[in-house]
């Protein structure tokens, strides 16, 4: 029985793993697809001391990193999690079995699921302001949704881009009344409602146009989705953890959860909304430093740190 058994492959996991090996622990990480949705960020600028290093070299990084402390890195679909003495048993195609587990499979954006938008996608079309927006100075772009995550994608994006227009199916925002009336007092966010996007065009130098259902085509530089997100959430479900009103996973500050032996690090966590690369690093360090304290404290009983 390993030590510490992380699932997920992105900035959380790896981050987890690196840590976890350099507390000497018999770690084991095993994702789907290493780098997960990192993978597909065109361009990062807030990765310190890299600006500018695509998702997919940044992940490769993290990767060689983690293997230089020859840490298995399993490529393999966790179906399920169970309970048992001692530990946990995790099931794939092979089964696993660790002290502890530390879940860091993140979340996936919702999509719109219309023609051209996976071609494009991280070429025109973006799911994370926070990470693309800069990408887009002096730029015509335009943001889908109307709730609170669009408006504040709005409010950030309009600091960078030429211009900003809000699509949105809806009659009227249904942001907070706050951060409505700071788009709406905004002189280059257009607010363009009863409208959806059905199709992104372009070539092979990416994005060039969206077309609406109306008719219309809007020629455009950038195109970022936010209309929320889904946290993957279903292994966490089946150990009986905690979620919050969103689906989130609780964690305390130290990344555990309400069932002992399991940690939970990156975008699946609620502890920050701060969804980025280095955060996620940030809590997957964290978790293994916790997992680290726990399987300690159950040999050796109460220390103290």
């Amino acid at each position: 029985m390993r030590d510490v058994i992380i699932i997920g492959g992105g900035a959380a996991g790896l981050g987890a793993a690196l840590y976890s090996a350099r507390f000497s622990l018999d770690t084991m990480c095993i994702a789907k697809e290493f780098g997960g949705t990192g993978n597909i960020a065109h361009k990062v600028d807030n990765w310190i001391g890299d600006p500018g290093i695509s998702g997919f070299d940044l992940m490769q990084r993290f990767e060689k990193h983690v293997k230089e402390y020859n840490v298995p890195l399993i490529s393999d679909e966790v179906k399920e999690i169970k309970k048992i003495e001692g530990g946990f048993e995790v099931v794939g195609k092979e089964t696993y079995q660790g002290k502890t587990i530390i879940l860091a499979v993140g979340m996936k954006h919702r999509e719109l699921g219309i023609p051209g938008e996976k071609e494009f996608a991280g070429n025109g079309v973006h799911y994370c302001y926070t990470c693309d927006g800069p990408l887009y100075k002096d730029k015509n772009i335009a943001v889908v949704g109307g709730g609170d995550s669009a408006a504040l994608g709005a409010l950030m994006l309009k600091d960078y881009a030429k211009k900003v227009s809000m699509l949105y199916r809806g009659e009227k925002l249904r942001a907070e009344p706050f951060n409505s009336e700071a788009v709406e007092k905004s002189e280059n966010v257009e607010i363009i409602t009863k409208v959806n996007v059905v199709e992104v065009l372009g070539d092979e130098t990416g994005m060039t146009k969206v077309k609406l259902d109306n008719g219309d085509e809007m020629v455009l530089d950038g195109l970022f989705i936010e209309i929320g997100h889904i946290p993957l959430n279903e292994l966490a479900k089946k150990l009986e953890v905690k979620l919050d009103e969103k689906g989130f996973v609780e964690v305390e500050n130290d990344q555990s959860t309400n069932v002992e032996g399991v940690y939970v690090a990156g975008d699946l966590s609620n502890i920050t909304g701060l969804k980025q690369f280095i955060t996620s690093a940030s809590q997957g360090s964290i978790a293994a430093q916790s997992a680290y304290h726990y399987i300690m404290k159950n040999k050796w009983g109460k220390l103290k740190w």
